[in-house]
């Protein structure tokens, strides 16, 4: 099937619709929606959308976990020339309740529980989900209007280092190129059946969810209940035949050590492809060993980017030396500032910039020599072989399971806790459990704050991947010559607390009694 030439990612799914319409494109479980289908029920709601006021490039949040109406909401957002905003439901319900209001949703369709809802911002009025994909939409689509390729698509929120999540706007344009790079270098086609385990609101599900549009694959839907269950999943990478899989390392690694792979057999699982965090070496090697057959590669970029960099894993990689992340995709231009290694990516798949944040926006830009980059906040090297290598970051931000978290805003939900007068988190890694998080605090008085009291606070506020793992409370937060926080003195008291030590007597003779630690 030749490529549509438009980069508007709604007419992807129109010209696959006309060229294959009863082949499948999405899978969820016993639901199995052709592409016929799926264009109709869009251009359906797309039209409601329209009929009920909406203009072009409104936002419309999707409070919903990665199922067949959410991605029907997706297209239908699209061709009413809306932006679509993802937001996971289980998030709390003042975090949601932000979002919303930052992008200023025109429409909310909440869908954790069928059938979906609609729910006008403005008037407070309801769509009805079944009478809105009955509407004869495919008799009016001059109703709808032109969707140009450098109009936003989507608003990807993320955590933010002042305690308030940032939306990175993408334009058709920009997942466009990162698609169809991907679709060409990975000979993605109609025969493929394409797993991303990640939620909407995460940059690596726009892989499959367009690449099922561009290229008549199946997108197979991962019940999100087995996506952190390795046997489960192992299993049904098997069972639902996935040719295509593309996820965060952590997810792999759960199946590499729990998902006894040596008792599946995948022969036609031909692609393996991670993002989002560093794979250890040793795990790619063991992996590749399980799964012979298929290709690997390591994706890197930011929310910003989407994907700038790239590597092929070798077959003959043995795990003893760091895995690269590459060389510059086609579509992209990468650099590495001399003074402090930092990686500057600028290219076709760069943000617009952060939602109703100009400031923030120009401040995470550098033109460089007519070229407009984007400062990545990592750190690498360059190898004689023209390889990058991730080295850290250059500031606090830290990932866990591939979501992208800023210590400050765990810092600014404690804050929020009228009781507490001073907090700091610090991240370091286990070998087990990946990226673990500590939060100190400063108490008003002893006992003015009860762990349960903190973990209900930022449970409360922060999302379930950004929980701190634990909470320690200290009579006094260390400080630097200069005043401000000593995180490496932080550092070390996790250290010695992950020995068994208690530092508030034998070390820190200003802190009238020892940190309390609540492990998660």
């Amino acid at each position: 099937m030749p490529e549509p030439e438009s980069d508007v990612l709604c007419e992807w799914l129109r010209h696959t619709a006309a060229a294959t319409p009863d082949a499948p494109a999405i899978v969820e479980e016993n639901r199995v929606t052709s592409f016929r289908e799926l264009f109709e029920q869009a251009a359906a709601l797309a039209l409601r959308f329209v009929e009920h006021g909406v203009q072009k490039q409104d936002r419309i949040a999707l409070v919903m976990p990665k199922t067949t109406d959410a991605i029907v909401s997706i297209f239908a957002s699209l061709l009413a020339g809306a932006i679509y905003v993802p937001i996971h439901p289980t998030w709390p319900k003042e975090r949601i309740e932000a979002t919303v209001a930052d992008c200023a949703a025109r429409l909310v369709i909440e869908g954790a529980s069928f059938p979906s809802r609609i729910t006008d911002r403005q008037t407070g009025a309801s769509i009805a989900w079944q009478t809105a994909l009955t509407s004869t939409a495919l008799t009016a689509e001059d109703s709808l209007p032109r969707v140009d390729a450098g109009d936003p698509a989507l608003i990807l929120f993320t955590s933010g280092s002042t305690g308030r999540p940032k939306g990175v706007v993408l334009s058709h344009r920009a997942v466009s190129a990162f698609v169809r790079w991907s679709a060409r270098e990975f000979q993605i086609c109609s025969t493929d059946r394409i797993a991303c385990p990640s939620p909407l609101g995460f940059d690596l599900s726009t892989f499959d969810i367009f690449n099922m549009a561009l290229c008549g694959a199946t997108c197979v839907l991962v019940p999100g209940h087995i996506v952190w269950m390795p046997r489960f999943l192992a299993q049904f990478v098997r069972e639902a035949r996935i040719t295509c899989w593309y996820s965060v390392p952590s997810i792999l690694a759960g199946m590499l050590q729990e998902g006894r792979l040596a008792e599946h057999g995948y022969p036609g699982l031909r692609l393996i492809l991670f993002a989002g965090e560093v794979f250890p070496g040793p795990n790619v090697a063991r992996l590749q060993a399980a799964i012979p057959q298929a290709v690997f590669a390591n994706l890197f970029g930011p929310t910003e980017t989407n994907v700038v960099t790239w590597y092929r894993v070798l077959r003959d990689f043995d795990g003893s030396e760091p895995l690269p992340i590459g060389r510059p995709c086609p579509y992209a231009t990468v650099t590495m500032e001399a003074s402090s290694g930092e990686l500057l990516a600028g290219g076709d798949s760069l943000m617009s910039g952060y939602w109703n944040r100009p400031g923030e926006t120009e401040r995470a830009f550098v033109t460089l020599e007519g070229t407009r980059y984007y400062r990545t906040g990592d750190r690498v090297s360059l190898a004689p072989d023209g390889n990058y290598f991730f080295l850290g970051r250059l500031d606090r931000q830290v990932k866990r399971r591939g979501f992208r978290i800023e210590l400050g805003e765990i810092e600014a939900a404690l804050l929020r806790q009228e009781d507490i007068l001073e907090a700091a988190a610090v991240a370091a890694e286990d070998g087990q459990m990946g990226t673990v998080i500590t939060a100190f605090v400063r108490a008003r008085s002893a006992g003015a704050v009860t762990l349960v009291e903190a973990k209900a606070h930022c449970a409360r506020t922060l999302p379930p991947y950004m929980l701190p793992d634990h909470i320690v409370f200290l009579n006094t937060i260390p400080k630097g010559s200069r005043g401000k926080t000593d995180y490496m003195a932080l550092g070390r008291i996790v250290t010695e607390l992950n020995q068994g030590l208690n530092h508030g007597d034998q070390e820190r003779g200003d802190q009238e009694r020892g940190p309390e630690v609540h492990r998660r």
